[in-house]
């Protein structure tokens, strides 16, 4: 039977510590207590359901994540790979919004609020490393687990406004916004002990990548020359927060 909610968030906190990907995101030279104490030390409470780590806030009812983040490309001309990189991240050139909030701390929040991991937007590798033609298959109830929702919140002049990240990405072919679609929790990898999106910076993308966080999931994805910010997008530098719900509409 499936723990309900809280003790589902108590025992993913219990369980931090001794996880591969945070380990990769911790100094080598670090020892095994002092890696410990660190990774305690990350989630602070600071109300009943309401917890921090690092710039990111996390809700265990809710299961809701938001981080402070700022609007970086904002001209409808320009093309945009990705909705959501850290500000020193390697596609800053290409994201729409820019963040703080480091990775690592962003992928604890999904596990500690058991988003699950799903690979099904990938092809799979075949045994002499190539990649194959077949889509990674994934179970029904991981793939729901995984999907969520992106809400901005910003001021406009004095009114405080809060609306779908998708109202600010425009289509170049349809000449439409892009469309209410979940966005996929992949989780990234770890590689010769390094986690990828701590390197990269990589969060949030609209093209397929697997070394992000997460990623868009429309049929849309793969043209890197469909996206654009909406003309309706304020200016660069706006100060936002950036909201990941749980998906509740039908995919």
């Amino acid at each position: 039977m499936i723990p309900p909610c809280s003790a589902r968030f108590f025992i993913s906190l219990a369980c931090i510590s001794c996880s591969s990907w945070l380990s990769a995101a911790l100094p080598d030279e670090q020892t095994d207590q002092q890696a410990d104490h660190q990774a305690e030390a990350l989630v602070k409470k600071i109300s009943p359901n309401t917890y921090q780590i690092g710039k990111v806030i996390l809700n265990k009812e809710t299961r809701e994540i938001s981080m402070p983040a700022h609007t970086n490309i904002t001209d409808p001309k320009t093309i945009i790979e990705y909705l959501l990189v850290h500000y020193n991240g390697e596609k800053i050139h290409e994201s729409l919004l820019t963040t703080e909030a480091d990775p690592t701390h962003i992928n604890i929040a999904f596990k500690l609020l058991n988003y699950q991991e799903s690979l099904e937007l990938f092809r799979e590798r075949k045994a002499d490393g190539s990649i194959s033609d077949q889509y990674t298959v994934v179970a029904e109830d991981i793939k729901k687990a995984a999907r969520f929702s992106v809400y901005i919140t910003w001021k406009d002049d004095s009114t405080e406004k809060t609306i779908p990240v998708t109202q600010w990405v425009y289509n170049q072919a349809s000449k439409k916004n892009m469309p209410a679609t979940p966005w996929i929790y992949n989780g990234s990898y770890i590689y010769e002990k390094k986690f990828d999106a701590k390197l990269s910076g990589s969060i949030i993308t609209i093209i397929p990548n697997i070394g992000a966080i997460a990623n868009y999931s429309g049929d849309d994805r793969d043209d890197d020359n469909l996206w654009s910010p909406s003309a309706n997008t304020p200016e660069e530098g706006t100060p936002v927060k950036v909201t990941l719900k749980p998906w509740l509409a039908v995919p």
